[in-house]
């Protein structure tokens, strides 16, 4: 029974590819095994010399896509995601030589698993050839088939939650942004094994292929009507995991913020007090913050263009410096496939930016010295528009900010009914939050000679033991409490003091405006008014500045009303 052959082949690859630094569950053996026998048996109704052909071929296949896991795990720290598929299939013919020339060689073998991988390839086909008929004749007893099917009822009946919730990431018709939900929520870790992970990143990047396609296709063909370059220059400073509720701006009682506090204070800045993200993860934050389709409209994000071709047509540099994605840099992680697989696409990383830094830096003021050294360096464009997307605070606190610029200490959390570790988290967060504060601050400076204007948002907020005892974010459907410390974010504005001359007008409406709800996918309108850029994607009722403003619904974690949330 021949059958067995590549039943135990595709059990004992799977099992191979097992990561045990996250720790061992029943699912290491249920998902392989069940995995195993629904590839080996149908295979069992083929012809003798049809099956012994089928079953080398599908066992080779799934072979190596284990050794390809198995690899990845040793040299990469990381199973099968869909970056690394993408990698590879985005790879021209001299990165996949280097690729090969320096990392498959003989040593790779080293590695236990990869080498007991290579051993069962080798010995597939030999199993058919020298399976005995004797043999054939012990495993068909009544008591083994007995137990085969007892044992695999058991790993059905265990498994189907898991199959569940592992489908459901097939079920998002397309809308990437609730499948980077499920994500986070470890859906795609349901089924441990190589081949579901194969699986489940080809369909990823099918799916984020097809809305890059249409993303793409509304991008290029978008056009403008006019542009007054009502303001010359603007930035738009990016943030991240920034809970402000430890703002001392927004009421905190440590002094987290002093430098915005004092420009604040000084009337320079107008801080918006009611302004919410989306979502609580930062790619899908990304698509909603760039694209000019927001909550409500007719057409899907895929549909609309991105906001960077409208300045770009309107004759703006737009220069984008992130300390977190560059062009190369996706290479890691199971996630950040939906929102913002659009900077991964050089073609429309170059239609989108006349320039993109090609380093990230340790701390947040290495990406500030490359924005002013890119100013210094060349002859500013007469008309320019800044992304600056910073690391912020993003876990892990105690990594970003340097240890020099250490400003709390434990002991200022005296008060707190929280553990001593926990403090320590809290303080190393408002530590990173304070050194956010020089970052923000020095940002000002490069561009205070300027005719600018900068506006300053958040991607989302964070956990820090503040009304729940957690740290992070929970990737699940928000409560009130939740939508407080992670959807609630951080916004100003702040204006050069020749554009406050230059400016009156806007600078009138600023001031009447930081009081109005707002959500971040009306940032594009935003910067399209401050811009003077006039195309078909201008909504009045949707540009926070003007009195035809009105508050759309704001729909967070792609179904929850955040105003009926936080109702008492």
């Amino acid at each position: 029974m021949k059958i067995v052959s590549l039943f135990l082949t595709c059990l004992t690859a799977s099992l191979l590819c097992i990561d045990t630094i996250n720790g061992l569950s029943i699912h290491v053996v249920t998902a392989p095994t069940i995995t195993a026998f629904l590839l080996s048996w149908p295979t069992s109704f083929l012809p003798n010399k049809l099956r012994e052909i089928i079953g080398v071929l599908l066992g080779e296949a799934v072979i190596t896509i284990c050794i390809i896991d198995c690899y990845c795990q040793e040299f990469f720290l990381t199973p099968i995601t869909p970056q690394i598929l993408s990698n590879v299939l985005l790879s021209d013919s001299r990165e996949s030589k280097e690729f090969v020339s320096a990392f498959i060689d003989i040593h790779a073998l080293t590695h236990w698993r990869i080498l007991m991988e290579v051993l069962l390839a080798v010995a597939l086909p030999l199993s058919y050839l020298t399976f005995s008929q004797k043999r054939k004749t012990i495993i068909n007893t009544q008591l083994y088939r007995r137990i085969l099917i007892a044992f695999l009822a058991i790993c059905f009946i265990y498994e189907v939650p898991s199959v569940y919730r592992f489908v459901q990431l097939f079920r998002q018709s397309g809308d990437l942004k609730k499948m980077e939900g499920l994500i986070f929520r470890h859906y795609h870790e349901e089924i441990p094994t190589p081949l579901h992970r194969f699986a489940f990143a080809w369909y990823s990047l099918k799916q984020s292929s097809q809305q890059l396609t249409s993303i793409k296709h509304a991008t290029f063909s978008a056009q403008i009507d006019s542009c007054t370059h009502l303001s010359p220059h603007i930035v738009l400073v990016i943030g991240e995991s920034y809970n402000k509720h430890h703002s001392t701006l927004y009421g905190y009682q440590l002094p987290t913020t002093p430098l915005q506090q004092s420009r604040f204070d000084g009337g320079e800045l107008y801080v918006f007090s009611d302004v919410v993200t989306s979502w609580n993860i930062t790619s899908n934050v990304f698509l909603d913050l760039f694209s000019v389709c927001e909550y409500g409209m007719p057409e899907t994000a895929s549909a609309k263009t991105l906001f960077p071709m409208l300045f770009r047509r309107a004759g703006y540099s737009v220069n984008f410096f992130s300390n977190q994605y560059l062009l190369k840099g996706f290479r890691r992680g199971a996630t950040n496939q939906a929102g913002h697989f659009f900077l991964a696409d050089g073609e429309m990383s170059d239609s989108l930016f006349t320039f993109r830094n090609k380093k990230r830096s340790k701390y947040d003021m290495g990406l500030v010295e490359q924005v002013s050294e890119f100013k210094n360096r060349r002859n500013q464009a007469k008309f320019t528009l800044d992304i600056i997307h910073l690391i912020g605070q993003h876990f892990d606190y105690a990594l970003r900010y340097p240890k020099s610029e250490a400003t709390f200490s434990i002991n200022d959390y005296s008060d707190r009914g929280i553990s001593k570790g926990e403090k320590k988290v809290v303080m190393h967060y408002d530590n990173a939050t304070h050194y956010n504060d020089k970052v923000l601050d020095s940002i000002i400076n490069v561009y205070k000679q300027d005719d600018v204007i900068i506006l300053f948002v958040s991607d989302h907020g964070e956990e820090v033991y503040d009304d729940m005892k957690i740290h992070g974010r929970l990737f699940q459907e928000p409560t009130a409490k939740q939508a407080k410390y992670e959807f609630e974010i951080p916004m100003w504005i702040w204006c050069s003091v020749s554009y406050r001359c230059n400016n009156p007008v806007i600078i009138r409406q600023i001031e009447q405006s930081v009081d109005k709800p707002f959500m971040i996918d009306g940032i594009p309108q935003l910067l399209l008014y401050l811009a003077g850029i006039s195309s078909k994607w201008n909504k009045d009722c949707r540009n926070v500045l003007l009195p035809d403003y009105q508050c759309k619904k704001r729909i967070i974690y792609g179904s929850k009303d955040y105003n009926l949330l936080i109702m008492p």
